[in-house]
């Protein structure tokens, strides 16, 4: 785990020292080791680090003896064993044989072509002082972060994180509104545009040449979606869909440092602990967190997954404390509509209490898998949007249980007033129903003047695959790397804990959308391969048990921190910032307490994290104290 930052100017950069260690200083929590810095007259670097990432003295990243290039590196390289032994081969010198310097030789041997061959998650970035050149690169799914912006006197700046390049003084915080109109619409933004005007993410699978000709990006990876599916059974593709896993798993352990495994009794972190247990000589530990509210609460799943693989089990109950709140966002750097930040800051807190410094997750399966509801509205939606009839509402309840009749009346009006831009979207991409009432004019004008720019929102979607393919597409090009992987790094980050998600293992997601769509959800039984290849080594009622949510409700958030939402959203304040109407928020604080049918809470706790978000990175109060 690591933090990295830069500074790059091609003419000559001066008066740097402080910017630079300031930035270091500022991802201090992905790097609690130390920090190194290197500088030159174009070019200063600066990697915040675990003592053990390698062996280098503290203060100097890793220079290469012979080219000069200079390396800074966040991440794990799972196959840097196999690697390191063709780059022996080929006569190199890796030192340790640490991550970072295989990545420095891989680069010295096949140039940006290694980004290919890697298999794991990293964000790095490599200055040629010949050249004059800045190398920098993501993996495959953007597991690790990497934003950057250009300064109006020709600097680029990057790191880690957007709250290391606000420390530059000439880097201007304005918010991004199209950014918000798509957290509305989406749930998230869209990489490569951030929050902020100007500041932008390398995406995944890329890697970016600066020089003095500016800056070029080039794709390494993508997932080929014309090759021809699999002829195989079902059994064959569960049996090896279980050995693509398996090895994921597998190559996650190629560090020294002990794994925690998060277990919330769902089939992903099941299926991923379980084969962990099989593999590891090690005692395993799992750790899952409890909710008050039955509805959400997993941990009677947990304990029976791990009695059955003999884990050593820890759990805690979700709370967190006030003065915490602010703190979530410091380190998400977004706004939010949910609440799932929460429970993954909070576990990853708990794993550092434990002595945990890495964790294996089941992130990224149900965009895979086909785990989410909203999947199933996809076979559904055709027999719902035929003629009305309140028969229609009751498909809903088929697929979420928990609504009343009457709710899924309403839901079911929602879907047919606010269509999806796309039919492979999932339906919960809608237009957010309450923007014109939620949203002041001015910032609505400033949406209706810039909708042309959101036209190319949406990725070009395989249109000869089946729907289902189609949205699973979606999923790994919107919601994964915009939404449940920068939460997974962030959350984890901020309590110096890096989390392995084996699902993220490019080749398993590759096998993934080689097999019959129909595998991955039968009928509408979601995750059905990943379930069948599971069967042998997890509890029955694990494989069969629907899916829950993680997220605790936005009722009880709203309910337990109702008087910091009151003030966050007091009616000066909401004037003052300008994204929403004070009129609307108050009347939706009425209502939530007087215990409306209407459940406002979703819309508060947006409206409530964007002044917090603002806040924090528009108006850069309390910024410095987390």
């Amino acid at each position: 785990m690591s933090g990295i930052a830069g500074i790059f100017h091609a003419q000559g950069i001066s008066n740097v020292s402080a910017i630079i260690d300031s930035m270091g200083q500022k991802l201090a929590h992905r790097g609690p080791g130390g920090q190194a810095v290197y500088k030159d007259d174009s070019c200063a670097l600066v990697w915040r680090r675990e003592a053990s990432c390698t062996t280098t003295p503290s203060t100097t990243p890793l220079v290469h003896p012979q080219t000069g290039h200079v390396l800074i590196f966040d991440g794990c390289i799972y196959n840097a064993a196999t690697l390191s032994t063709e780059l022996l081969m080929q006569g190199h010198n890796l030192g340790s044989g640490s991550d970072p310097e295989v990545v420095l030789a891989a680069y010295q041997e096949w140039g940006t072509a290694c980004f290919a061959q890697f298999k794991g998650m990293f964000a790095c970035a490599l200055w040629e002082p010949a050249t004059r050149t800045l190398v920098l690169a993501r993996d495959h799914m953007g597991q690790k972060p990497l934003v950057y912006t250009w300064l109006p006197d020709g600097s680029f700046i990057f790191a880690s994180e957007i709250k290391a390049l606000l420390c530059h003084p000439h880097v201007v915080s304005r918010v991004h509104a199209i950014a918000l109109d798509r957290l509305l619409d989406y749930g998230f933004n869209l990489a490569p545009d951030s929050f902020i005007q100007g500041i932008q993410h390398i995406m995944p699978a890329t890697y970016a040449i600066i020089d003095r000709r500016g800056m070029r990006s080039n794709s390494y990876w993508s997932l080929d979606l014309d090759q021809p599916v699999q002829n195989l059974s079902r059994s064959d593709a569960a049996w090896e869909l279980s050995a693509h896993l398996g090895s994921a798993v597998r190559r996650c352990l190629h560090t020294d440092t002990p794994l925690l495994a998060y277990l919330s009794g769902g089939i992903d972190s099941s299926s991923v602990t379980a084969r962990y247990a099989q593999i590891t000589d090690d005692p395993v530990h799992t750790l899952s967190i409890t909710f008050t509210e039955a509805g959400y609460d997993e941990s009677h799943y947990a304990r029976q997954v791990a009695k059955a693989i003999g884990s050593l089990h820890h759990e805690f109950q979700c709370a967190i404390a006030e003065d915490e709140i602010t703190k979530l966002i410091w380190h998400l750097e977004t706004p939010l509509v949910t609440l799932l930040h929460l429970p993954l800051y909070l576990l990853s807190r708990q794993a550092r209490d434990l002595g945990f410094s890495a964790v294996l997750s089941g992130d990224g399966a149900d965009e895979i898998l086909g785990g989410y509801d909203y999947f199933k509205l996809i076979k559904l939606m055709p027999f719902i949007a035929r003629q009305e009839s309140p028969f229609r509402a009751n498909l809903l309840r088929r697929i979420y249980p928990q609504l009343t009749a009457e709710q899924a009346w309403t839901q079911y009006q929602i879907f047919k007033t606010y269509p999806c831009p796309h039919p492979a979207l999932p339906y919960r991409f809608q237009a957010f129903q309450l923007k014109n009432q939620l949203l002041c004019d001015d910032l609505l004008d400033q949406l209706a003047a810039c909708q042309e720019q959101r036209h190319n929102d949406l990725p070009q979607v395989p249109g000869h695959r089946p729907l289902l393919d189609q949205a699973l597409f979606l999923e790994t090009r919107m919601r994964l790397p915009n939404l449940t992987l920068p939460l997974g790094d962030t959350m984890s980050m901020a309590n110096a804990v890096q989390v392995h998600a084996p699902f993220m293992d490019h080749t398993l997601l590759e096998y993934l959308f080689s097999l019959p769509a129909h595998y991955k959800m039968q009928g509408l039984r979601e995750k059905h391969l990943l379930k069948r290849s599971s069967r042998t080594i997890l509890p029955p009622q694990i494989c069969a048990r629907r899916k829950q949510p993680l997220s605790p409700p936005g009722a009880w958030f709203v309910r337990t921190f109702r008087t910091l939402i009151g003030d966050t959203l007091a009616p000066d304040t909401t004037r003052a910032k300008g994204y929403f109407r004070p009129e609307f928020i108050e009347f939706m604080l009425r209502e939530f307490d007087a215990g409306s049918r209407m459940d406002y809470s979703g819309v508060l706790v947006v409206a409530f994290f964007i002044h917090l978000w603002d806040s924090l990175f528009i108006q850069r109060s309390g910024s410095n104290s987390h």
